[in-house]
């Protein structure tokens, strides 16, 4: 079984999470999408934190209809900080297979800066989606020296473990949890950028407000 890992902090999801990760499971034959959210991320301040426990709530709504997407709990229960190497070797370990990581060409391109960075190349394939704004860089530029363990392969790179990385275009849909925030703050509609159970949710708790 193929697996895909995608993370975040989901504050909150929105249709963006949901479409790509869609998007890339039936571009690259991914049999189950993992929705991790985070309960601390290493590289940066949550703005308008709200708690991880109704973050993973939210994501739960939001793929209940998906028989494709699951909810995964383990970052939100190991508490925290949340890297993404723990997350891989949980998947690795309770799914028998190397996962797919799911992550945008902006996020790829400072992967460097990442706890333990080249020793996630040989445990997970990763999938870059496109991203407005952000170019496709040389490996050499993204990677460094370890660029030099990938050959081209027929989807992107690949390296002698057998890791790929491979590059998924996916509809631009200018959608941001923090756009979502904005609006909230000035009681604006979210209606159509979330799923209507994440909507609900939002107003009865009084989140982000």
């Amino acid at each position: 079984m193929n697996i895909g890992i995608l993370g975040g902090t989901f504050n909150p999801i929105h249709i963006g999470h949901l479409r790509a990760a869609q998007e890339v499971a039936e571009d690259i034959g991914i049999d189950k999408v993992l929705f991790v959210p985070s309960f601390m991320p290493p590289h940066k301040e949550m703005e308008e934190p709200v708690e991880a426990g109704k973050r993973l709530e939210m994501v739960h709504m939001a793929i209940e209809s998906n028989p494709l997407f699951e909810a995964s709990s383990f970052e939100v229960d190991k508490m925290g900080i949340s890297y993404s190497i723990n997350t891989i070797e949980f998947v690795r370990k309770n799914y028998k297979t190397t996962p797919y990581f799911i992550l945008g060409m902006d996020a790829f391109n400072d992967i460097s800066t990442w706890f333990e960075f080249k020793r996630l190349f040989s445990l997970s394939h990763f999938a870059v989606m496109s991203r407005p704004g952000s170019s496709r860089l040389p490996l050499s530029e993204v990677l460094g020296d370890l660029a030099s363990s990938f050959r081209p392969g027929p989807r992107g790179y690949v390296n002698p473990e057998g890791c790929e990385i491979v590059y998924v275009e996916i509809s631009n849909l200018d959608i941001s949890s923090s756009i979502i925030r904005k609006l909230l703050k000035k009681r604006r509609s979210i209606k159509y950028l979330v799923p209507a159970s994440v909507e609900d949710y939002i107003e009865k708790e009084g989140l982000y407000r």
